[in-house]
C-alpha cells in the first residue's frame, strides 16, 4: 500500500527541522538525503513544503509517485495559497494513502522528536 504523509504547519513552525534533525536520522539517512528505504519499501522526502519551494503538486506526484513511501511537507489550508487540499486530493487519486502531521511553532525539542516518532508509526502500519 503507499502511503504518503504531510507535515503540516505555518512557515517557520519546524516543519524542516522536524524531518532533517529528527526524522532522517530515525530513517537512517543523512540530513541531505532524500532516498529511504521503510519496511522494504521504497520512499522519499522533500522537507521544504510545497508553498516554500514553488514545487507544483501534479510535477510532484508524477516525479515522485513511484515511491511507496512519500513524506512531504505543506502550510495549513486556511493559509491563502496552501496547497495542502490538493496535494491530499492528488495523492489519494494516485492510490496514496494520505495522513497529517501537524507541526506547532516554539515547541521543545522532545516535541519535533515525537512527531518525528509518529511519522515511524504511520509509516509503519
Amino acid at each position: 500500500m503507499k502511503k504518503a504523509i504531510i507535515l503540516v504547519g505555518s512557515h517557520f513552525t519546524g516543519k524542516s527541522k522536524t524531518i532533517r534533525c529528527y526524522l532522517k536520522p530515525k530513517l537512517g539517512i543523512d540530513e541531505n538525503e532524500h532516498r529511504f528505504v521503510r519496511n522494504g519499501q521504497d520512499g522519499f522526502i522533500l522537507s521544504q513544503s510545497f508553498e516554500e519551494s514553488g514545487r507544483d503538486v501534479d510535477y510532484v506526484i508524477e516525479k515522485y509517485g513511484q515511491y511507496e513511501l512519500l513524506i512531504l511537507s505543506a502550510r495549513p489550508a486556511e493559509e491563502i495559497a496552501s496547497c495542502l487540499h490538493r496535494a491530499r486530493t492528488q495523492l489519494e487519486a494516485a492510490g496514496y494513502r494520505v495522513n497529517e502531521v501537524n507541526i506547532s511553532p516554539g515547541e521543545p525539542d522532545s516535541f519535533y522528536d515525537q512527531k518525528a516518532d509518529e511519522i515511524i508509526e504511520l509509516l509503519d502500519r
